[in-house]
């Protein structure tokens, strides 16, 4: 009977601990069939241009087509503009689970003057946008908001909620990067593969520890992978403040927690893989090195994946005790 009631309980432990690592998220898993382009809208009665930006985006006949309009961007980024100026656009297929988030910008006719890939990328993955190919053009220079709303309005088009406080928080952070990056941008020291870099590992080694962490202790990880990419001493007391303002205000929105957590650390893990190979982060590297400064050059050497291996042993040891505990 003794043995019996072990077995139960031990089952029922096993079948806890299978829960409670596999992880749930809110929007579904499943990859699109078809792609979506979504085009800013002034190019709604501007055939030429909408025309250039198809090609340039590579839209295919099969992709579902809407407009992004001021009022999204009011919606998902809490800005304020019109239609008439709205010219960035992106074409978007979400990849099934695991797939990474791939993002290029087409600048060949027209330059997207204020976000690089890496923001984009670094505010999609707060937005919760993990697995997905994106690809940006414009016919024309301009700044690029519209087309971070479009991928937000690409996922309402395929009928998949995104969290609008996310997406805001994402818009927050965005126009900090560009901030901190246009205040150093000639500073030696600085490069915007650096600080993107340091801001992806600061938001996966929060969601490692639960998201649920005080200004102080944000900013105490966020300051350590400052000095890791090799910034201390160039981003200033206040521009450090400005990175743990938006991280804390992400957490705040649940970016950090939950179902949202083991995408944000898998996510980061690839996106910072992509950056450490760059030619700018390798010659950002060079610089530091000859400057006296070793960059960190991957999360499993900054702690992230060594909490990963403790994890993973742990929940075998509690098999093993399990199964152990059967034949006692």
């Amino acid at each position: 009977m003794k043995k019996s009631l072990r077995l139960l309980t031990g089952v029922l432990t096993l079948v806890l601990l299978l829960t409670l690592t596999k992880p749930t998220y809110a929007v579904t898993e499943e990859a699109w069939e078809e792609a979506v382009t979504v085009f800013g809208a002034a190019l709604q009665s501007n055939t030429a241009l909408q025309n250039t930006t198809h090609d340039l985006l590579g839209t295919k006949d099969s992709d579902k087509i809407t407009y992004v309009n001021a009022a999204d961007l009011g919606k998902y980024l809490n800005l304020q503009s019109s239609d008439d100026v709205l010219k960035s656009s992106i074409r978007i297929k979400k990849l099934a689970q695991g797939s990474g988030l791939t993002l290029s910008i087409d600048q060949s006719k027209g330059k997207i003057t204020k976000i690089t890939e890496d923001t984009y990328k670094n505010a999609l993955l707060t937005a919760g946008v993990t697995d997905a190919d994106v690809k940006i053009a414009a016919a024309e220079d301009v700044t690029g908001e519209s087309a971070l709303a479009g991928v937000y309005k690409a996922f309402e088009a395929q009928g998949e909620a995104i969290d609008q406080s996310q997406t805001q928080a994402a818009q927050n952070e965005l126009d900090s990067i560009t901030t901190i990056t246009e205040e150093n941008q000639n500073k030696d020291g600085f490069s915007q593969e650096q600080l993107n870099k340091a801001i992806a590992e600061a938001k996966a080694e929060i969601a490692e520890q639960g998201g649920n962490l005080s200004v102080t202790e944000i900013k105490n990880v966020v300051t350590e992978k400052i000095n890791n990419n090799g910034l201390n001493n160039v981003l200033n007391d206040n521009q450090i403040n400005i990175i743990v303002n938006f991280i804390n205000n992400a957490q705040q929105q649940g970016v950090f927690t939950g179902e949202n957590a083991d995408k944000i650390i898998d996510s980061a893990t690839g996106y910072v893989n992509d950056i450490k190979n760059s030619d700018t982060f390798k010659n950002a590297a060079d610089k530091a090195k000859d400057a006296g400064k070793e960059l960190k050059d991957s999360l499993e050497e900054q702690g992230v994946w060594d909490k990963f291996v403790t994890a993973i042993q742990s929940f075998f040891q509690a098999i093993a005790n399990f199964f152990k505990s059967i034949f006692a």
